[in-house]
């Protein structure tokens, strides 16, 4: 089973990178806020969640190597290892420079392949025998000749060497833990399942303790079956040991069959987009963003 994009989101997609290539990723960041968010950014004096990421993506992201390497999908890893949690990285198979390295024929008959400077667009292959193996090269070499940075104007994507890695099938609908942490410390998190589709995914936040939030995204639906893991407070202390190192990072794990595993870090959730409700909460969350270390940090 591989990913296939729609006519009108290919399309979308086509229209936002052409128009970051003929006007400036302040531009388009600013465009896509106001469209999707409904109100202007003042970017140079942010205030807001939304706001404050733009802020992050645009000016402290593409300048920061550390940030570069850990939003790379092989780099990462090193940096997992380094924090002495080599244990949860789901197994390599092999990673491959060109996707014209790739020897389709020897791969095994279950496996996940997907290129480290993207996000998404995975080839998740559960029985080989069934797997098209011309839409899944098609769509393998497609991502690794195109520039993930120029969709919602996350450059530092840009900066990453383009490869592709292959890792060990986990299952099919996954569900994804995600903390949000600032100053290296998780103040919530959401539980979100299904989200290869966006019609059917659904979303439930988290304050640390466990007890449900008072805002939600107000593009997906809530789970109001979702339940924090056993793993709860285990998952905090590792999101946060990863998180030291960055003003505001989202760290990403899976559990499967009671194994946690590493999923990824995502510097700029939503591109700086999330469509948080009630809207109030995107000015409160705004103010757990440490903007003077962020500054700090570009000025260092």
């Amino acid at each position: 089973m591989s990913w296939k994009p729609g006519p009108l989101k290919d399309l979308r997609v086509k229209c936002q990178i052409l128009g970051q290539k003929m006007t400036s990723p302040l531009f388009m960041s600013k465009l896509y806020f106001r469209i999707l968010l409904g109100y202007k950014p003042d970017i140079n004096n942010p205030k807001t969640f939304n706001e404050k990421l733009q802020f992050y993506k645009l000016y402290y992201c593409p300048n920061n190597p550390l940030v570069i390497q850990c939003t790379d999908k092989y780099a990462v890893r090193e940096y997992i290892i380094k924090k002495g949690m080599g244990e949860y990285l789901n197994e390599l198979y092999t990673m491959w420079e060109r996707p014209e390295d790739i020897d389709w024929n020897a791969l095994p008959n279950q496996f996940a392949m997907k290129c480290t400077h993207s996000c998404g667009h995975h080839v998740i292959c559960d029985n080989k025998e069934k797997l098209d193996i011309p839409a899944a090269k098609a769509m393998i070499t497609e991502r690794y000749h195109s520039d993930f940075g120029l969709k919602n104007a996350e450059i530092h994507y840009s900066k990453i060497k383009p490869r592709i890695i292959c890792e060990k099938f986990l299952g099919g609908v996954m569900v994804d833990y995600k903390f949000f942490c600032f100053n290296g410390k998780v103040e919530f998190m959401y539980i979100s399942e299904g989200l290869s589709d966006d019609y059917t995914a659904r979303i439930s936040f988290f304050d640390r303790e466990g007890n449900r939030t008072p805002f939600h995204r107000k593009d997906y639906a809530e789970n109001t079956d979702a339940v924090i893991p056993e793993q709860f407070q285990q998952l905090i202390e590792m999101s946060e040991k990863l998180a030291e190192d960055f003003p505001f990072v989202r760290v990403d794990w899976f559990i499967v069959n009671g194994k946690i595993y590493f999923s990824e870090l995502t510097f700029t959730p939503c591109a700086g987009l999330m469509r948080i409700e009630p809207i109030e909460y995107d000015r409160k969350l705004g103010d757990l963003i440490d903007m003077d270390r962020i500054r700090r940090e570009m000025n260092a």
